[in-house]
């Protein structure tokens, strides 16, 4: 028998939570019936709230605030109360919080050129960087507590402060009031006893090791495999599979930070299409954009479909205009039970859709939807003669956050059967995107549209392929390419591609993604002890009966963390730079070579490089030139002069970006010159005698000899 579900009737099993209402998308409205018939208690929003709403009236009604940025707030709502967020005034808007899908180093340190970071190449006074005093919060799975990559028993290279594990029940939450589920571990005892986080739906893993490893990690006992910021601590969140789970552990960093007056950069290697929007409009985005003009830095990786043409658009001109396109199935993960078919349209654009199935001369339809039509949420099956695929609609005239009109059918594979998309308008650009549909209706790997040899239809591209968070505006969204080699035969460097699978841009809303570069192909990083999946070590260290490894891996993932720790050096630097100065810096000093092109010379990012390559030396250099007068003086950053001995010009680097005295004293003390600088300043000092000077810069000193 069919079982069809639409919105209209759900009242009947909500007691009224889910009527039509502007507060929310049609999709989170169906999804929640859904989850309450399937047997779900508690479910979790992010939700927009008017300015002094009654925290207590939530309270008494059974509902947990998580995180608050602003106006937007996490809440778990038991099923008896979830009428209260229709039926409250303070409540704005609200979205269901959708699933996360699983993400799918000597080399890197050389690329990025954080190796002349940490050795001070070329900075004032030879000051290196390392990210000390810097925290890097991953927000991942898979990790590896006693890993001696990201924990060692040396005091001094302990890289995990403490973490939150959503899964663990064992212990107290960071929060009783508002952060007040799973179990934070804090200090390096109780995290070598906890091991590492507990399973989830995605097994034990090894993802966030890896990505730790390469932000932060301290290498192995014979100096490879070192992270991009080896001083700096971590923040580690095993985060509860969804966006609110995301966004609580996001405001558990930033809370830590303040309170233990860290700067805090936070990477996020993992991305998704089929959230409520995805040009950057959607109530996480506005959280990420929040949190970046609080100080917080987001990294993220744009994604690995760029060798996939699983995007499709056209912009519709007459009545009738149809365009028609098969959509291939992903069959790589076990977990894939069908594909996710996602269409955005114009505002004030309206489109016709519908899927279906083809075997040789036999076709079989499904619905035709069409936006106009007003919203709606149905789920159901088509019978295709030996077996019955069941099928999920939804449909928006207008999503409430972006204006778009929005149709998305999740339908299960069907064995031999061609599953194929047809789009109708008669004006307007419509844009579509296949990916896997797995059993938590999470996925972000891209499968292709291609014209299936049927004359008429069309093929896919590998455009638009930055979803969430990733389109956020104030996020670094990282692609990935293979680092520079040296080659002893041409006694030079190897310059590194775009990987194949490195997603392209732009963003929906053509938003310029991604915007940086840096190594992601094969990078060498931690492997958890406890991971379900074995690795080839590439390094092995002993610690006691355990023998832990290091193994490469390959993604948008691992470049977004080498960023991450780039980031946490210039944040070191200068620790005053805020978001919008960091992201101006990375971007303006990214290398451009011949596999990139000359875009820095453009004034125009590029659609796959972004502004280029990763630069941790130009960075930090432009970081150190903008620290303020009393900051270079609290931070004793050192006045350098070189060359030095000197019998001509000689360069001062002040420590400082703003304009300041500089006098030069001979050894009697006496002043002979005299000159206002900031960052360097070349001085002639042809016309003073040999001897030794002082020069001197506020309260910091260096010695010249004039020869």
């Amino acid at each position: 028998m069919k079982k069809v579900l639409f919105i209209l009737l759900a009242m009947c099993a909500l007691g009224g939570a889910v009527a039509q209402s502007p507060r929310c998308s049609i999709a989170a409205k169906g999804q929640l019936v859904e989850r309450a018939l399937a047997g779900d208690t508690v479910f979790s929003f992010i939700v927009k709230m008017r300015p002094g709403f009654d925290y207590n009236w939530f309270f008494e009604r059974g509902i947990r605030f998580g995180a608050q940025v602003g106006d937007i707030v996490t809440m778990r709502v038991p099923k008896r109360s979830l009428y209260v967020l229709d039926a409250s005034d303070d409540v704005v808007y609200y979205s269901l919080s959708n699933r996360v899908g699983r993400p799918s180093m000597d080399k890197t340190r050389g690329d990025t050129r954080t190796d002349s970071v940490e050795h001070g190449l070329g900075l004032p006074g030879g000051m290196g960087y390392d990210g000390s005093g810097v925290y890097i919060g991953i927000t991942d799975w898979g990790f590896d507590y006693t890993h001696p990559n990201l924990n060692r028993g040396d005091v001094s290279n302990r890289r995990i402060e403490r973490a939150w594990d959503h899964f663990r029940t064992a212990g107290p939450p960071p929060d009783p009031t508002d952060l007040n589920y799973g179990t934070e571990i804090v200090g390096y005892t109780d995290l070598i006893a906890a091991r590492g986080d507990t399973s989830n739906l995605y097994g034990y893993g090894t993802h966030g090791t890896h990505v730790a490893g390469i932000a932060a990690g301290a290498g192995t006992d014979e100096g490879v495999f070192r992270g991009q910021a080896p001083g700096a601590r971590m923040l580690l969140c095993s985060f509860g599979l969804g966006e609110s789970e995301w966004l609580d552990g996001v405001a558990w960093m930033h809370r830590v930070a303040k309170n233990d007056n860290k700067r805090l950069v936070v990477n996020s290697s993992w991305g998704m299409y089929s959230f409520s929007c995805i040009d950057g409009r959607s109530l996480l985005s506005e959280a990420i954009d929040r949190l970046s003009d609080e100080g917080v830095v987001f990294v993220t990786s744009a994604g690995n479909n760029g060798g996939t043409n699983f995007h499709i658009s056209r912009n519709f001109s007459e009545v009738g205009d149809t365009m028609r396109t098969v959509a291939s199935y992903y069959t790589l993960v076990e977990d894939a039970i069908g594909q996710c078919l996602i269409m955005w349209g114009e505002e004030n654009h309206s489109f016709s859709a519908r899927f279906l199935f083809q075997k040789d001369d036999q076709v079989w339809y499904g619905p035709l939807v069409n936006t106009a039509d007003g919203n709606l949420y149905m789920t159901d099956s088509i019978d295709l003669g030996d077996v019955r695929v069941a099928y999920r609609v939804t449909c928006e005239q207008a999503n409430p956050l972006d204006n778009r009109p929005h149709i998305q059918f999740d339908v299960d594979r069907a064995s031999g059967k061609q599953l194929q998309l047809q789009i109708i308008a008669e004006n307007g650009l419509v844009h579509a995107w296949n990916v896997a549909n797995k059993t938590n209706h999470a996925g972000n790997e891209g499968a292709a549209f291609h014209t299936g040899g049927h004359p008429g239809y069309v093929g896919g591209d590998n455009d638009y392929g930055v979803g969430e968070p990733g389109c956020a505006s104030k996020t670094i969204t990282v692609a990935a390419h293979d680092a520079d080699t040296w080659s002893s035969d041409s006694s030079r460097y190897n310059t590194g591609s775009l990987t194949s699978f490195s997603s392209y841009g732009p963003a929906l809303g053509e938003g310029r993604k991604p915007e940086i570069s840096a190594p992601g192909y094969q990078v060498n990083s931690s492997i958890s002890l406890w991971s379900d999946t074995k690795y080839t070590p590439t390094a092995t260290q002993r610690v006691g009966v355990r023998t832990y490894r290091w193994s490469p891996l390959s993604g948008t993932s691992m470049s977004s963390p080498a960023v991450t720790g780039v980031v946490a050096l210039m944040l070191q630097a200068n620790p005053n730079l805020t978001t919008d100065e960091v992201r101006e810096i990375l971007f303006t000093t990214a290398r451009n070579d011949d596999k990139t092109g000359d875009i820095q010379a453009g004034g125009t990012s590029d659609l796959r490089w972004g502004w280029g390559k990763v630069d941790a030396l130009a960075a930090v250099k432009a970081a150190v030139k903008r620290v303020g007068i009393e900051q270079a003086e609290s931070q004793r950053l050192p006045l350098f002069v070189y060359p030095n001995p000197t019998s001509g010009l000689v360069t001062v680097q002040t420590g400082c970006g703003e304009l300041q005295l500089v006098d030069v004293f001979s050894a009697e003390g006496r002043r002979v010159m005299s000159f206002e600088a900031s960052g360097e300043h070349v001085v002639d000092m042809r016309g003073l005698p040999q001897g030794v000077y002082i020069v001197k810069c506020g309260s910091r000193t260096a010695k010249l000899v004039v020869k």
